[in-house]
């Protein structure tokens, strides 16, 4: 199976490769918990992300259960599901798909999620543990990238890292894979620096949800890129922050939209599931 072919990762192979590998390794195990997936709308991103992870859970022979909210459904509602979940000894993990809609308080509603079956990490108490590296499971979305660029065989010592993101606390785990051993930013578009870091990273991980906003002119050479956005155009077409075509001369490896982030961070997810039903058993 071939990951990189010329300089683009492959995330598609890998997660498949993965994922395989989970199906394998659970043929012989008869006490498999189950996955529950809240789902509030219809947002047509979600929806898709939603049935691609029961996919992949029905692929492994993961029992995968999902309780769908009207885009109106009021926060007690959506607790109350919560709180069911919580207590069913059948359910190993939950994943409360986002964004929500707007009416809802997010914050209240991962807090009604019991945080030892938080599947994406992003409870509070997982949060505040993740930002101290102190944690069980990393959220499923770092430790695709992590599994992406570890695919490189690159040694990522003594490099300088960036991040570009919105929001800050994304680039909290990063700091833990990596801090020991090498410089890790993270910044954002306000920070007066962010295009001289960018420009001097040796490693981009860019998730700005804007397209085509990373261009050749603005990285280093010889830069590994990974591209976290997910950006829709006009035409229908899937793109991310970072115009490939325009910087595949330049970089040494990047990891395409789509094909690239969202397939590795559902093969996490399952990795992810596996390991809190393990732990909780043990």
């Amino acid at each position: 199976m071939i990951l990189i072919e010329n300089k683009i990762i492959d995330g598609k192979a890998l997660s498949e490769k993965i994922i395989r590998g989970i199906r394998d390794s659970l043929l012989t195990r008869n006490d498999l918990k189950g996955l529950a997936v809240v789902l509030v709308g219809e947002d047509p991103g979600s929806t898709l992300y939603v049935r691609l992870k029961r996919r992949a859970c029905q692929d492994c022979g993961i029992p995968f259960h999902q309780y769908n909210f009207d885009e109106k459904s009021s926060e007690k509602d959506i607790v109350e599901c919560l709180e069911f979940l919580n207590k069913d000894e059948e359910t190993a993990g939950i994943l409360i798909q986002l964004p929500l809609p707007d009416h809802l308080n997010t914050e209240n509603i991962l807090n009604a999620m019991d945080y030892r079956k938080d599947i994406d990490g992003f409870h509070p108490h997982n949060q505040a543990n993740m930002e101290k590296c102190v944690y069980k499971i990393a959220p499923p979305l770092p430790l695709g990238i992590l599994e992406l660029i570890k695919a490189t065989g690159e040694k990522i010592i003594d490099k300088k890292i960036v991040v570009l993101c919105n929001h800050k606390l994304f680039g909290a785990p990063f700091k833990c894979f990596w801090g020991e051993n090498n410089d890790v930013q993270v910044v954002t578009t306000e920070d007066t620096s962010w295009k001289e870091l960018v420009k001097d990273a040796d490693v981009l991980i860019v998730s700005l949800g804007i397209a085509f906003f990373i261009s050749k002119d603005m990285i280093k050479k010889d830069s590994i890129i990974i591209d976290v956005g997910i950006n829709k155009l006009h035409d229908g077409a899937i793109v991310g922050d970072v115009n490939l075509d325009d910087v595949v001369d330049t970089v040494k490896y990047i990891s395409p939209v789509p094909g690239g982030v969202g397939p590795m961070t559902i093969a996490m997810l399952l990795q992810n599931l596996i390991k809190l039903q393990d732990e909780k058993g043990s």
